[in-house]
């Protein structure tokens, strides 16, 4: 059965603005966590301290604001 929504039934144009929306939203959320948590570009930042829990907090919050 058809489905307009399936990514295989996309055209070209859909497909590519989809993924550029996908890399926006992560690189906003990479650089919320940077800017958020002061991350200094190292293994060892404030947001690699943070467990488990904490981390998906920020997550949690992040998407909400993106």
């Amino acid at each position: 059965m058809y489905n307009p929504n399936s990514p295989s039934n996309w055209s070209w144009s859909k497909a590519f603005d989809e993924m550029n929306k996908y890399v926006h939203q992560t690189e906003m959320t990479q650089q919320s966590i940077n800017h958020v948590l002061n991350y200094p570009g190292e293994a060892n930042g404030v947001f690699m301290s943070l467990d488990k829990s904490q981390q998906d907090d920020v997550y949690e919050i992040l998407n909400q604001i993106i």
